[in-house]
Protein backbone atom coordinates (compact mmCIF):
# COMPACT_ATOMS: atom_id res chain seq x y z
CA UNK A 1 0.00 0.00 0.00
CA UNK A 2 1.35 3.31 -0.66
CA UNK A 3 0.45 6.95 1.31
CA UNK A 4 0.18 10.44 -0.55
CA UNK A 5 0.06 13.04 2.03
CA UNK A 6 -0.36 16.70 0.37
CA UNK A 7 -0.66 20.51 1.86
CA UNK A 8 -1.38 23.30 0.62
CA UNK A 9 -0.02 27.30 0.12
CA UNK A 10 -0.70 30.34 -1.48
CA UNK A 11 -4.20 30.29 -0.52
CA UNK A 12 -4.24 33.92 1.07
CA UNK A 13 -6.22 36.40 -0.62
CA UNK A 14 -3.39 38.35 -2.36
CA UNK A 15 -1.12 34.89 -3.43
CA UNK A 16 -0.16 35.06 -6.83
CA UNK A 17 -0.91 31.37 -7.07
CA UNK A 18 -1.63 28.49 -5.00
CA UNK A 19 -0.20 25.37 -5.04
CA UNK A 20 -0.84 21.31 -3.28
CA UNK A 21 2.08 19.70 -2.36
CA UNK A 22 3.03 16.60 -0.74
CA UNK A 23 4.80 12.71 -0.56
CA UNK A 24 4.13 9.59 -1.99
CA UNK A 25 5.69 6.46 -0.56
CA UNK A 26 5.24 2.93 1.07
CA UNK A 27 4.82 1.59 4.42
CA UNK A 28 7.69 0.99 5.29
CA UNK A 29 9.15 4.56 4.20
CA UNK A 30 6.55 6.16 5.82
CA UNK A 31 7.78 4.16 9.21
CA UNK A 32 11.52 4.98 8.51
CA UNK A 33 10.40 8.54 7.79
CA UNK A 34 8.05 8.63 10.63
CA UNK A 35 10.83 7.83 13.64
CA UNK A 36 13.08 10.14 11.98
CA UNK A 37 11.22 12.69 11.92
CA UNK A 38 9.44 12.68 15.59
CA UNK A 39 13.40 11.89 17.31
CA UNK A 40 14.42 15.38 15.22
CA UNK A 41 11.51 16.69 16.69
CA UNK A 42 12.26 15.60 19.78
CA UNK A 43 16.07 16.54 19.76
CA UNK A 44 16.11 20.08 17.20
CA UNK A 45 19.38 21.15 17.38
CA UNK A 46 21.44 21.50 20.41
CA UNK A 47 20.80 23.53 23.11
CA UNK A 48 17.08 24.07 21.13
CA UNK A 49 14.03 22.94 22.96
CA UNK A 50 11.91 20.14 21.66
CA UNK A 51 9.49 21.12 18.93
CA UNK A 52 5.79 19.77 18.67
CA UNK A 53 5.41 19.98 14.81
CA UNK A 54 7.93 21.69 12.14
CA UNK A 55 6.32 24.25 9.53
CA UNK A 56 8.95 25.46 7.38
CA UNK A 57 6.82 29.16 6.85
CA UNK A 58 6.81 29.37 10.29
CA UNK A 59 11.05 28.60 10.65
CA UNK A 60 11.59 30.67 7.89
CA UNK A 61 9.65 33.55 9.13
CA UNK A 62 11.34 32.81 12.81
CA UNK A 63 8.18 32.73 14.17
CA UNK A 64 6.82 30.66 17.38
CA UNK A 65 8.49 27.82 18.73
CA UNK A 66 11.56 29.65 16.08
CA UNK A 67 11.51 32.67 17.62
CA UNK A 68 15.02 32.36 18.99
CA UNK A 69 16.53 30.56 16.33
CA UNK A 70 19.18 32.78 14.19
CA UNK A 71 19.40 32.17 10.22
CA UNK A 72 21.62 30.03 9.90
CA UNK A 73 20.18 27.55 12.62
CA UNK A 74 17.03 28.20 11.05
CA UNK A 75 19.10 26.82 7.69
CA UNK A 76 20.47 23.92 9.58
CA UNK A 77 16.99 22.60 10.79
CA UNK A 78 15.61 22.60 7.45
CA UNK A 79 18.53 21.28 5.78
CA UNK A 80 17.78 18.41 8.87
CA UNK A 81 14.47 17.89 7.73
CA UNK A 82 14.97 17.87 3.88
CA UNK A 83 17.03 15.21 4.48
CA UNK A 84 14.68 12.69 6.74
CA UNK A 85 12.79 12.86 3.34
CA UNK A 86 15.60 12.19 1.09
CA UNK A 87 17.11 9.23 3.05
CA UNK A 88 13.44 7.88 3.52
CA UNK A 89 13.05 7.90 -0.53
CA UNK A 90 9.94 9.60 -0.56
CA UNK A 91 8.87 11.00 -4.11
CA UNK A 92 8.09 14.69 -3.87
CA UNK A 93 5.09 15.64 -5.74
CA UNK A 94 3.75 18.96 -6.82
CA UNK A 95 1.09 21.25 -8.56
CA UNK A 96 1.36 25.12 -8.87
CA UNK A 97 -1.61 26.76 -10.57
CA UNK A 98 -1.50 30.67 -12.34
CA UNK A 99 -3.73 32.73 -10.13
CA UNK A 100 -2.82 35.81 -11.89
CA UNK A 101 -3.73 34.60 -15.13
CA UNK A 102 -6.66 32.44 -14.01
CA UNK A 103 -7.94 36.51 -12.99
CA UNK A 104 -7.22 37.20 -16.62
CA UNK A 105 -8.91 35.05 -18.71
CA UNK A 106 -11.51 34.20 -16.47
CA UNK A 107 -12.43 37.44 -14.57
CA UNK A 108 -15.73 37.83 -13.09
CA UNK A 109 -17.69 35.59 -15.53
CA UNK A 110 -19.27 33.02 -13.02
CA UNK A 111 -20.49 30.69 -15.25
CA UNK A 112 -16.79 29.81 -16.35
CA UNK A 113 -15.68 29.78 -12.95
CA UNK A 114 -18.63 27.29 -11.98
CA UNK A 115 -18.33 25.05 -14.24
CA UNK A 116 -14.77 25.06 -13.86
CA UNK A 117 -13.02 23.01 -10.67
CA UNK A 118 -11.41 25.74 -8.97
CA UNK A 119 -7.71 26.18 -9.00
CA UNK A 120 -7.05 24.57 -5.62
CA UNK A 121 -9.61 21.75 -6.77
CA UNK A 122 -7.23 21.26 -10.36
CA UNK A 123 -4.08 21.55 -8.36
CA UNK A 124 -5.14 18.28 -6.30
CA UNK A 125 -6.56 16.50 -9.51
CA UNK A 126 -3.37 16.97 -10.95
CA UNK A 127 -1.47 15.64 -7.98
CA UNK A 128 -3.60 12.71 -7.78
CA UNK A 129 -3.20 12.10 -11.39
CA UNK A 130 0.95 12.51 -10.91
CA UNK A 131 0.47 9.77 -8.06
CA UNK A 132 -1.80 7.01 -10.06
CA UNK A 133 0.04 7.42 -12.85
CA UNK A 134 3.36 7.30 -10.60
CA UNK A 135 2.02 3.79 -9.53
CA UNK A 136 1.09 2.28 -12.50
CA UNK A 137 4.34 3.55 -13.90
CA UNK A 138 6.57 2.29 -10.71
CA UNK A 139 4.53 0.75 -8.56
CA UNK A 140 2.97 -2.16 -10.61
CA UNK A 141 -0.58 0.06 -9.97
CA UNK A 142 -0.03 -0.43 -6.22
CA UNK A 143 -3.44 0.87 -4.38
CA UNK A 144 -2.63 4.83 -2.60
CA UNK A 145 -4.60 6.12 -0.21
CA UNK A 146 -3.93 9.96 -0.30
CA UNK A 147 -4.71 12.20 2.84
CA UNK A 148 -4.78 15.77 2.84
CA UNK A 149 -4.51 18.72 5.41
CA UNK A 150 -7.83 19.12 7.06
CA UNK A 151 -7.58 22.64 6.28
CA UNK A 152 -8.81 22.41 3.14
CA UNK A 153 -11.72 20.43 3.87
CA UNK A 154 -14.56 22.94 2.96
CA UNK A 155 -12.85 24.00 -0.24
CA UNK A 156 -11.74 20.10 -1.31
CA UNK A 157 -14.51 17.87 0.24
CA UNK A 158 -16.74 18.03 -3.47
CA UNK A 159 -14.19 17.81 -5.44
CA UNK A 160 -12.99 14.91 -3.74
CA UNK A 161 -16.54 12.96 -4.05
CA UNK A 162 -16.03 13.00 -7.96
CA UNK A 163 -12.78 10.57 -7.65
CA UNK A 164 -15.57 8.46 -5.68
CA UNK A 165 -17.92 8.20 -8.53
CA UNK A 166 -14.47 7.09 -11.02
CA UNK A 167 -13.54 4.22 -9.01
CA UNK A 168 -13.13 2.30 -12.71
CA UNK A 169 -10.75 5.52 -13.83
CA UNK A 170 -8.97 5.05 -11.11
CA UNK A 171 -8.63 1.55 -9.25
CA UNK A 172 -5.30 2.97 -7.76
CA UNK A 173 -6.78 5.21 -5.41
CA UNK A 174 -8.59 3.47 -2.44
CA UNK A 175 -9.99 6.76 -0.75
CA UNK A 176 -8.79 10.40 -0.29
CA UNK A 177 -8.80 11.94 3.52
CA UNK A 178 -8.50 14.75 5.22
CA UNK A 179 -5.85 15.02 8.68
CA UNK A 180 -4.65 17.71 10.68
CA UNK A 181 -1.17 18.64 9.94
CA UNK A 182 0.14 19.43 13.50
CA UNK A 183 -0.82 15.84 14.36
CA UNK A 184 0.71 13.79 11.84
CA UNK A 185 4.04 13.87 10.99
CA UNK A 186 4.22 12.97 7.06
CA UNK A 187 1.98 16.17 6.48
CA UNK A 188 4.46 18.12 7.90
CA UNK A 189 6.79 16.94 5.65
CA UNK A 190 4.10 17.70 2.92
CA UNK A 191 4.13 21.02 3.75
CA UNK A 192 7.64 21.29 3.33
CA UNK A 193 7.23 20.35 -0.21
CA UNK A 194 3.82 23.20 -0.70
CA UNK A 195 5.72 26.05 1.03
CA UNK A 196 9.26 25.22 -1.13
CA UNK A 197 6.88 25.33 -4.24
CA UNK A 198 5.55 27.82 -3.97
CA UNK A 199 8.29 29.94 -3.06
CA UNK A 200 9.86 28.94 -5.97
CA UNK A 201 6.52 29.34 -8.01
CA UNK A 202 6.68 32.83 -7.09
CA UNK A 203 9.96 33.95 -8.50
CA UNK A 204 8.87 31.64 -11.54
CA UNK A 205 5.97 34.03 -12.50
CA UNK A 206 8.08 36.75 -12.68
CA UNK A 207 11.48 35.28 -14.54
CA UNK A 208 10.29 32.16 -15.98
CA UNK A 209 13.08 29.45 -16.99
CA UNK A 210 15.44 32.29 -15.61
CA UNK A 211 14.21 31.54 -11.87
CA UNK A 212 17.17 30.60 -9.62
CA UNK A 213 16.02 28.10 -7.10
CA UNK A 214 16.98 28.76 -3.13
CA UNK A 215 19.88 25.98 -2.26
CA UNK A 216 17.19 24.35 -0.59
CA UNK A 217 14.64 23.97 -3.32
CA UNK A 218 17.62 23.22 -5.50
CA UNK A 219 18.29 19.81 -4.23
CA UNK A 220 14.54 18.84 -4.49
CA UNK A 221 14.43 19.87 -8.62
CA UNK A 222 17.48 17.78 -8.80
CA UNK A 223 16.35 14.41 -7.21
CA UNK A 224 14.90 11.95 -9.69
CA UNK A 225 12.44 11.35 -7.33
CA UNK A 226 10.54 14.28 -7.35
CA UNK A 227 7.20 15.03 -9.84
CA UNK A 228 5.47 18.13 -10.31
CA UNK A 229 4.05 20.98 -13.03
CA UNK A 230 2.95 24.27 -13.10
CA UNK A 231 -1.01 25.02 -14.65
CA UNK A 232 0.23 27.95 -16.15
CA UNK A 233 -1.62 30.47 -18.80
CA UNK A 234 -1.76 27.92 -21.88
CA UNK A 235 -3.37 25.19 -19.95
CA UNK A 236 -5.81 27.62 -18.35
CA UNK A 237 -7.03 29.24 -22.18
CA UNK A 238 -7.22 25.58 -23.02
CA UNK A 239 -9.56 24.53 -20.63
CA UNK A 240 -11.44 27.91 -20.37
CA UNK A 241 -11.70 27.33 -24.55
CA UNK A 242 -12.78 23.83 -24.26
CA UNK A 243 -15.55 24.80 -22.18
CA UNK A 244 -17.03 27.47 -24.07
CA UNK A 245 -16.96 25.47 -27.09
CA UNK A 246 -18.66 22.73 -25.26
CA UNK A 247 -21.34 25.59 -23.83
CA UNK A 248 -22.18 26.48 -27.58
CA UNK A 249 -22.58 22.83 -28.61
CA UNK A 250 -25.28 22.30 -25.82
CA UNK A 251 -27.55 25.91 -26.93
Amino acid sequence: MLGAFFDDSGTHAKASLVVIGGLLGSDVQWDKFAVAWDARLAAPLPGMPPLSHFHLSECRAGDGQFDKYKQAEKDRITYLFRQIIFASGLVSVACAFDLIAWKEIVGKRKYIQDALPSPLEMCLAKCIDLVVAYARANKNGEQVIVFVDQGTRKRLESWVKVYKLQAEQYPELVSVIFAPVPRVVALQGADMIATESYQYGVKWLQHGAKTIANPHFQEYLQRDLSVGLVFGREQITEAVGLLKKKLRKSM
